[in-house]
């Protein structure tokens, strides 16, 4: 995989908030058919990474991309810099070759269209199909994802739909128009456990199929070990350590790494205590 030409290579990454940095020159690559975790706590810059790739993060925002290069390679083998493209360009990307599936799927949907419709609009804006031929891509995705009845589902609203089935949807539409990379966040956060191992199970299955790229942004180190090939650690905006999913979980070098690590509850840690051990807080810098 690593022998390949990347996907994606994003290379010294700075993206500002007025003063503040939210992403301080980050660098990774993303080789298709491989899935990289980007994993880090709560405001480490781990969404907004995602969402400066898909240069959603600029849009009407006081958010800008302040260093750094984003190098897509399209399909018929050229690379460019995802920073500095037009606007028109970046909307026949966003959807078509590369696709985002969202946090929180019921805020990410529109409530007053139905889920089929919202897939079948997908499919014509970005691969000029009519409304027939969307409608049938549509049923087709709804397939694919094991939506069950997905001809009665196509018809529903957001509202009408589980959370589980919700995700399926977006993922439906992230992958209708076959993407090379498909960026997920935090995509079973909201989710219980076995409706997580699902969606999860799901996400494989379907790369499998299609060979993408996967880019999952999580906190959840029980999802990374699950499905990542690479992980990527963040904390306070920049990099901490990155390397295959084994050598991160079996030799992490950097003490935040560690200590993330350590944080993960074991089943079994607390017998013979009366309360919870004090966990070390490390100081990042």
């Amino acid at each position: 995989m690593t022998e390949t030409k990347p996907l994606l290579s994003v290379r010294g990454l700075t993206v500002t908030f007025d003063d503040f940095v939210a992403v301080d020159g980050l660098s990774f690559d993303l080789h298709e058919g491989q899935t990289l975790a980007i994993v880090g706590e709560s405001g480490s810059g781990k969404s907004v990474t995602a969402l400066s790739i898909m240069r959603l993060v600029t849009l009407g925002t006081r958010a800008k991309i302040a260093d750094g290069e984003l190098l897509f390679r399209t399909p018929d083998g050229s690379v460019i810099d995802l920073v500095t493209q037009p606007e028109a360009v970046l909307r026949d990307i966003r959807g078509n070759e590369i696709s985002m599936i969202f946090q929180e799927p019921l805020t990410s949907l529109n409530p007053v269209y139905t889920v089929g419709n919202q897939v079948a609009e997908a499919v014509m804006l970005h691969q000029g199909l009519h409304r027939k031929a969307a409608n049938e891509r549509a049923l087709e995705m709804f397939d694919r994802v094991r939506i069950p009845e997905a001809a009665r589902r196509l018809k529903e609203y957001p509202h009408q739909m589980s959370g589980g089935m919700r995700q399926r949807v977006m993922i439906a539409m992230a992958l209708s128009c076959d993407p090379t990379v498909l960026i997920a966040d935090e995509p079973t956060t909201a989710l219980d456990v076995t409706i997580q191992a699902q969606i999860l199970g799901l996400m494989r299955q379907l790369q499998d199929e299609t060979d993408a790229a996967v880019m999952i942004i999580t906190h959840d180190m029980g999802v990374v070990a699950e499905v990542a090939d690479d992980v990527v650690v963040m904390n306070r905006s920049k990099l901490v350590e990155s390397g295959s999913v084994f050598d991160i979980f079996e030799r992490p070098q950097e003490p935040y790494t560690q200590a993330l690590l350590a944080s993960v509850p074991k089943l079994g840690s607390m017998a013979g205590t009366t309360k919870p051990a004090r966990f070390d807080l490390v100081d990042f810098q």
